[in-house]
């Protein structure tokens, strides 16, 4: 899903969370940078498959491939390896949701990123994208065997 719907649904859903629910101010705007700060995982993927680890040079390489993902067929998607995102992980949200016992605090940042999930698993499900990928790394590593590189394209 493109970042500015990331911003747009946690920002609605922080915006009602403090105003109908009585979150504190401090819970919306955690919950809210965790919805979309989630996607940083999306650079370690990138510098690890290019070799390049300038920030700069993976928010470029995203803005040009992104549309020609989609201009492919699902066929021809379904050739190529897909991103290994490790806060999108199922493992990921079970720590957060145990180190919620000990302080809210991570209660807010689990909130934040299944706002994102949400968002990102009805994208997929539209799509016609597995919804594994953005669940079970492991899974997807052993899926991505023997496909190509998204750098190919």
């Amino acid at each position: 899903m493109e970042f500015k719907w990331h911003l747009l649904f946690g920002f609605i859903t922080s915006y009602v969370l403090i105003h109908f629910f009585n979150f504190p101010l401090l819970a919306g705007l955690i919950i809210f940078i965790a919805s979309w700060i989630i996607d940083i995982d999306h650079y370690p993927w990138y510098a690890l498959e290019t070799k390049d680890w300038n920030p700069f040079h993976a928010i470029e390489w995203y803005v040009k491939m992104v549309p020609k993902w989609w201009a492919l067929s699902l066929n021809e998607r379904r050739k190529f390896k897909h991103g290994i995102f490790i806060f999108h992980s199922l493992l990921f949200w079970m720590i957060l949701a145990s180190l919620s016992f000990i302080h809210p605090l991570f209660l807010w940042i689990l909130i934040g990123i299944a706002i994102h999930i949400f968002a990102d698993l009805i994208d997929l499900k539209i799509k016609n994208e597995p919804l594994y990928i953005k669940i079970f790394p492991l899974y997807t590593i052993r899926k991505n065997k023997n496909k190509r590189r998204l750098t190919e394209l």
